[in-house]
């Protein structure tokens, strides 16, 4: 430990830091150095501004076995607000930084330099490898040091802008590249992303929160409106509902910074309003109203900012009637191809549009620096309820996981007293109402137990030839006249079952008819039939042909077990000269078109389900500027 007196202001400081180079006196912020056994001024730093941060120095923590301290703090400012960074060392001697953006924590180790980077690589959105984890890049710019406290692991000069990329991973994976200003090899520091509740603070050495009460009941500066903020610790830009001023409010009190147009129409969804969405309440505090333009025509869509303390920002993006609940995602969780497809947890989101979105109408208030007229390069990946959008703008891409809803959840949620505009068109994400691939595995299922039931039933039949009998027709038999007629010999039918009747004849450009009657020789009750044979053949200019054929059956219903006879009539043109056919009658067949016409019904609603459902992808699919229609 190295003890002194502030080389400006003589108040006692100490070291107590084995890894601090300097300190911040507490009396006079001046920066104090160690040079050997002596202390050297090195000029002032500001004062830490309140920033509703939990944290405070040497507050201890513990993450798993390993017990650390909060010794230094660091606030910088890249022009919107300053953020807090706090110098960590751990009971094992390593250091690192715990960064604090938007109720958010970054535990970051320090793992030396990277030679061979330059910051000019690293647009947002770009995709490397370091230090053995995929990274997207999330954010890059410059900020400088405006305030201090407490131990340091080196000078700070509050006159330097310092370049950074952050940029996350998989499971959490965060990475910050420190470029300093800008032509060093970067120092790297690798960590992941903590809630509070994970760093393993105990709650009595953390900070009460304490709202901004100037915030919580302030007034607009330009028309003196009332205003109520929501999220004051949070807020860094509002729109005033009464005069459409965007106001500033990062430095804890409200400074005008333009006039914006009002919104054509009041926001569907009451800025202040509560609803219950996916397990927590939310309040809406802000809503912009932004748009694309497609071939000369403008697309406006609504989004509206939803905040829960707990579980801080997420939206609730409102296009013709369609609604999508929107929750933010870590840039290294999706492997994106720009403009073909997004991957997220084993799922593939294809390519739907990418416009330029610009932000028309701002109300409410939000947590980052909104400003009406501001671009983005906004792309969107659908795999139906679900989509992932992606938000591009110079020096920083943002991702979110958005899920389809329908306007009556949003309604209910919200507890709304009207009714909600009923959609139009197909929006990108919006699940298909036809899909039909539950349809083809329930007629799968079905199809299956079908044939189990037709094998079944054939393997059961009894299948036996009751009559084989060849009649040749008398010279002098008339068609369809007694002289025609032939009777069989008695035969038996042992089981009861349909009869399958097949009549085959010789027959040559010509035809011959035959009407079978079945007669039971106990009861005399008949069963009749009429079978005809046609086959006719020659040649043409254009060759050979035929037509017809030399066997016809006939499907019998029912028949009763017994004894019987059967009397066929043969009908026939011409003279009976050589004519003849053979009359088979098999017992209890099962016949297979049953089965076929079973199966045919059982497609009509999957096939009739596909049909629209290809119907609703194509429309879907004809807005889209980058994908084409996809297969149900």
């Amino acid at each position: 430990m190295t003890q002194g007196n502030c080389p400006s202001c003589g108040a006692p400081i100490e070291f107590t830091a084995g890894t601090a180079l300097v300190v911040v006196c507490g009396h006079c912020q001046t920066v104090v150095a160690k040079k050997g056994v002596n202390l050297e001024a090195h000029g002032k730093i500001g004062a830490i501004v309140d920033t509703d941060s939990p944290l405070q120095l040497n507050v201890e923590g513990r993450i798993g076995r390993d017990g650390y301290r909060l010794v230094g703090h660091l606030q910088k400012d890249h022009g919107a607000g300053p953020w807090d960074e706090w110098y960590v060392e751990f009971d094992d001697g390593r250091t690192g930084w715990l960064s604090e953006s938007e109720g958010a924590f970054h535990l970051m180790l320090d793992a030396d330099t990277e030679p061979g980077l330059s910051y000019d690589d690293f647009a947002p959105g770009h995709r490397f490898s370091l230090r053995g984890h995929r990274l997207a890049v999330e954010e890059r710019g410059h900020a400088r040091v405006v305030a201090a406290e407490g131990q340091l692991p080196n000078d700070v000069d509050p006159s330097a802008d310092s370049y950074y990329v952050d940029a996350t991973g998989p499971r959490g994976v965060f990475i910050s590249l420190d470029f300093g200003t800008g032509t060093s090899d970067p120092e790297v520091y690798v960590g992941k992303k903590l809630k509070l509740e994970e760093l393993g603070i105990p709650l009595d050495q953390l900070r009460p929160k304490v709202k901004k009460v100037a915030l919580q009941q302030a007034r607009c500066p330009h028309c003196n409106g009332n205003l109520e903020l929501r999220a004051p610790d949070r807020t860094k830009r509002v729109a005033c509902p009464y005069c459409g001023s965007l106001l500033d409010a990062s430095q804890g009190k409200l400074a005008f910074l333009q006039l914006l147009e009002k919104p054509d129409h009041a926001p569907l969804i009451p800025l202040g309003a509560k609803g219950k969405l996916k397990g927590a309440e939310w309040v809406c505090i802000g809503f912009l109203v932004r748009s694309c333009t497609v071939e000369g025509v403008r697309y406006p869509w609504e989004e509206y900012l939803l905040f829960n303390r707990a579980r801080g920002f997420t939206w609730l993006m409102n296009s013709n009637g369609h609604w999508v609940f929107l929750a933010p995602l870590d840039a290294g969780d999706v492997a994106v191809s720009q403009g073909t497809a997004a991957h997220l947890e084993g799922q593939r989101y294809r390519a739907f549009q990418q416009v330029t979105a610009v932000t028309e109408t701002v109300l409410g208030e939000f947590y980052w620096e909104v400003q009406a007229g501001e671009y983005a390069q906004a792309e969107e990946y659908v795999a139906p309820p679900y989509s992932v959008n992606v938000d591009r703008t110079e020096n920083e891409v943002t991702y979110t996981l958005g899920e389809y809803l329908a306007p009556e959840v949003v309604r209910e949620a919200f507890q709304l007293k009207e009714p909600l505009p009923t959609p139009h068109g197909i929006a990108p994400s919006q699940p298909n109402p036809h899909r039909s691939a539950d349809l083809w595995k329930w007629t799968g299922i079905w199809g299956v137990a079908l044939l189990a039931v037709f094998l079944v039933v054939s393997a059961r039949a009894a299948k036996e030839t009751v009559l084989v009998q060849e009649v040749l027709l008398p010279q002098d038999a008339q068609s369809g006249t007694p002289t025609a007629m032939h009777f069989s010999e008695p035969f038996d039918i042992h089981k009861k079952g349909n009869v399958r009747a097949e009549v085959l004849s010789p027959v040559s450009n010509t035809w011959l008819g035959v009407q079978g009657d079945l007669v039971n020789d106990a009861t005399g009750e008949v069963t009749s039939f009429y079978e005809e044979v046609s086959y006719y053949s020659g040649s043409d200019s254009d060759g050979a042909w035929s037509e017809g054929e030399q066997t016809e059956e006939e499907y019998l219903s029912t028949v009763e077990p017994g004894r019987y006879v059967l009397r066929s009539t043969a009908f026939f043109e011409g003279t009976p000269t050589g004519k003849s056919y053979r009359m088979t009658l098999m017992s209890d067949t099962p016949r297979g078109s049953w089965f076929c016409c079973s199966l045919v019904l059982l497609l009509l609603a999957p096939a009739l389900s596909f049909f629209r459902s290809s119907s609703f992808e194509s429309t879907r699919w004809a807005e889209s500027n980058l994908g084409s229609s996809s297969d149900d």
